[in-house]
């Protein structure tokens, strides 16, 4: 990684917190989406990318996004053998630690922020058992905010 990156994404807190640590990896929500069309989509070189992204992504900040993930070692580049000038986008195996994470913000999404009313349950093959650690956390959390929540509305 380039180490004023490094620095930079570890400097700015009193004591190292790997949350913030990975927030700042990640950055934003453009390279969240650019993540998404190279794993799940295999958008992999800058024009499929570019034309085939939903949100309509400008060339400009694509560009640097896709710098910065190659700078912070999430992504690598190699040559197309088809085209001298293009470049194939892989994920590096710091980028594939990601995925995990972003399976689990698609879980979110899907059971949190669906726009449909009735869309209310996880596809069966998204669904997954939480650790013994995320259970009690989950309990916890629950009678600790759950019950604030519901008396302030």
């Amino acid at each position: 990684m380039n180490q004023m990156i490094k620095l930079d994404i570890t400097s700015k807190a009193k004591s190292y917190c790997p949350m913030s640590s990975a927030a700042a990896v990640i950055a934003d929500h453009w390279s969240v989406i650019i993540l998404r069309d190279i794993v799940f989509c295999n958008q992999r070189t800058f024009n499929s990318i570019l034309k085939n992204n939903n949100e309509n992504i400008s060339s400009a900040t694509l560009a640097k996004r896709l710098k910065r993930m190659c700078d912070v070692e999430l992504l690598c580049t190699s040559d197309d053998p088809t085209h001298s000038q293009r470049k194939i986008y892989s994920l590096t195996s710091k980028g594939m630690d990601l995925v995990p994470i972003m399976m689990e913000m698609s879980r979110f999404g899907i059971k949190r922020t669906m726009p449909s009313p009735t869309a209310t349950s996880l596809p069966e093959n998204m669904k997954r058992p939480l650790s013994s650690y995320e259970e009690d956390l989950f309990e916890e959390l629950k009678s600790t905010h759950l019950n604030h929540a519901e008396n302030a509305i």
